[in-house]
């Protein structure tokens, strides 16, 4: 009876974990997003950036009780040591705005939660992806979709709406 109960177990586990996305699907649903913000500790800096498709929100600017003033730079992918001006984006739509500069027509957004984030003190994670969520949600017809990072590789996707 009980190697019964163990194999019914077994056979159970190993059906559920097949229902998830495959790591293969992960990385295409990564891929497949217009603007990608990742949140990830930032050390030695205190701003966000923007580069290419990627916006690296710092945990520490996403520790506070308001998200908002964020500091922000768009960087060149080809030069990202060059400096460039930082913007202080107001709200959630002047950061939409923002993040459409160089995106025109984004309507699949990630939100990837790198390991690194958890090391900033009193970062929260299910606050900073409500707030994200938020400001999402007032897009009509976008998608947004959360991804957990570790060791460089997105490990799992939620798909958020």
């Amino acid at each position: 009876m009980k190697k019964l109960l163990i194999a019914l177990v077994a056979f159970v586990s190993l059906t559920l974990t097949a229902c998830g996305p495959s790591k293969l699907e992960i990385q295409e649903m990564s891929a497949m997003c217009d603007v990608t913000i990742e949140v990830r500790q930032v050390l030695d800096d205190s701003i966000s950036l923007y580069v290419g498709n990627m916006f690296f929100l710092n945990a520490k600017q996403a520790v506070n009780e308001e998200l908002f003033p964020l500091s922000a730079s768009i960087r060149d992918p080809m030069n990202i040591e060059a400096l460039a001006r930082t913007d202080v984006i107001g709200s959630g739509d002047e950061f939409i705005e923002y993040l459409r500069k160089n995106a025109p027509g984004a309507v699949s957004f990630g939100i990837v939660i790198s390991e690194t984030a958890s090391n900033e003190i009193g970062f929260d994670e299910a606050k900073i992806v409500a707030k994200l969520t938020a400001i999402f949600q007032k897009m009509d017809g976008g998608m947004l979709t959360l991804f957990h990072e570790k060791g460089g590789d997105v490990i799992d996707a939620k798909k958020i709406f």
